[in-house]
C-alpha cells in the first residue's frame, strides 16, 4: 500500500486528493493546520518525527493562500504584513515540508514530490490577466507562485540522482473557496485529472509544470 502525505488536507482540493486516494486504497496522511502548520518550522519537524521512519511515495504539497484582500492584492495597498502571510504559505511552507521530509520520501520507492501551483505565475502565460480575464491583482499570490516554480526547478535539479521526481501541476480554475463559486473546474474533476498526470510522471517529467490537459505551461 503506498503512502501519500497531503497537504492543506482540511478542504477544497486537499480534501478531494484525500478521498479520492483513500478510495484508490493508498494509506493517507492529511495533516491539518492544527497537526503541522507549514508556515511554522517547529511545527512541520515536530508532526514528521511523530511519523516516525514511514516511507513516503507521494507529496503533495497542496496548502495555499491567496488572501485576496486588498492589503496582498492590489497594488497601491499592499502591506508586508499580508505579502509576508502569503509567502510563508505558499512558498517557504512546501520548501520547509519537503526537506522536513525527505529522509522519508527516501524511503519510499521511486518517490513523486507534487506542488500545486497557477498558471497566474506563469510570466510567459496569461498575458498578466486573471483567469477571469481581468487584469493583474492577486500581487503577493502571483509573486508566490512565481518562485514556488523555481522551488520545484532547484528541487528537480538536486534530486534527479536519487531517482525522484519533482512537478509542478496548474489545477485549473477550480470551484474552491479560493477559486469561487464561478471557476470553471470542480474539484472532483481537477483531482481526478491531476492523480493521472501524477501516475504518469516519468524521469523526463522532472522539473516540468503541467496543466490539467497534460501540456507544459511555459512560464
Amino acid at each position: 500500500m503506498p503512502n501519500v502525505l497531503i497537504t492543506g488536507a482540511g478542504g477544497g482540493l486537499g480534501l478531494e486528493f484525500v478521498c479520492q486516494y483513500r478510495a484508490a486504497g493508498w494509506q493517507v496522511i492529511a495533516p491539518t493546520r492544527s497537526d503541522m502548520d507549514v508556515t511554522d518550522a517547529n511545527s512541520i519537524n515536530a508532526f514528521v518525527q511523530r511519523l516516525g521512519p514511514m516511507p513516503i511515495d507521494l507529496l503533495i504539497n497542496n496548502a495555499g493562500l491567496r488572501n485576496p484582500a486588498p492589503e496582498a492584492s492590489t497594488f497601491g495597498a499592499l502591506t508586508r504584513t499580508a505579502m509576508e502571510e502569503t509567502f510563508a504559505c505558499n512558498i517557504i511552507g512546501p520548501a520547509l515540508v519537503t526537506q522536513a521530509l525527505l529522509p522519508l520520501l527516501r524511503l519510499g520507492q521511486s518517490s513523486k514530490i507534487v506542488i500545486l501551483s497557477s498558471r497566474l505565475g506563469s510570466l510567459a502565460a496569461g498575458d498578466g490577466k486573471n483567469s477571469g480575464g481581468g487584469g493583474a491583482s492577486y500581487y503577493a499570490y502571483r509573486i508566490s507562485k512565481t518562485a514556488v516554480n523555481q522551488l520545484a526547478r532547484c528541487l528537480a535539479l538536486d534530486l534527479v540522482e536519487e531517482n525522484m521526481i519533482c512537478a509542478l501541476l496548474d489545477p485549473g480554475w477550480v470551484r474552491t473557496k479560493m477559486g469561487g463559486e464561478t471557476a470553471t473546474v470542480s474539484p472532483q474533476n481537477s483531482v481526478t485529472r491531476m492523480r493521472a498526470i501524477i501516475e504518469a510522471l516519468r524521469p523526463e517529467d522532472n522539473g516540468r509544470f503541467i496543466a490539467l490537459d497534460g501540456q507544459t505551461v511555459p512560464w
